[in-house]
């Protein structure tokens, strides 16, 4: 299942995470791919929080970068309420408190809550577990017809932390994160 994930995963991100930085690349992700699936999305990124977001580890953003995408797909894809009269909007927010930190929310059904067939859940679950290997938080909050709110968290590793080498090294092989 792991591996069917994988595959799933565009291959263009790693460039588009270079090229533009992991919340550019963010919003390209979600205005190409998802925003026919919403009526409104709004963008909430604090001024400074782009630039010091760019000090993330490559592997660090690529991670935060697949999670908030699940959460946008899994919301474009359950999350719309059967009541046509309101409009399904989704919220990406991004601030730096000790780190940056990432909320993806909408006002839909919530998770579980879908009429339609839903997921396994399977796909936050594995990036929760990738944001907690590179140190990092994914949780996930929602309510019947109030919507579901998702938050990445990634503290702030600093300059001297962000290429620590692990302890123990099998073999005496060095790897960095």
């Amino acid at each position: 299942q792991i591996a069917n994930l994988l595959h799933a995963l565009p291959s263009t991100a790693a460039p588009e995470l270079a090229r533009l930085g992991l919340l550019n690349a963010l919003r390209h992700a979600i205005e190409n791919e998802f925003a026919s699936a919403f009526d409104h999305i709004e963008w909430q990124i604090e001024a400074a929080t782009a630039q010091l977001a760019e000090r993330l580890s490559p592997l660090a953003a690529e991670v935060c970068f697949y999670a908030a995408r699940e959460a946008v797909r899994n919301a474009a894809r359950y999350g719309r309420p059967a009541d046509s009269t309101r409009p399904f909007q989704l919220s990406v927010a991004a601030c730096w408190r000790n780190g940056l930190e990432v909320t993806i929310s909408d006002n839909g059904v919530g998770m579980g809550f879908a009429a339609a067939s839903q997921g396994s859940g399977q796909g936050l679950a594995l990036h929760s577990t990738l944001m907690a290997v590179i140190g990092g938080t994914l949780t996930a909050g929602s309510n019947p017809s109030a919507g579901t709110r998702i938050t990445l968290a990634l503290p702030d590793a600093g300059p001297a932390k962000a290429a620590r080498a692990l302890t123990n090294p099998p073999n005496g092989a060095t790897f960095t994160s």
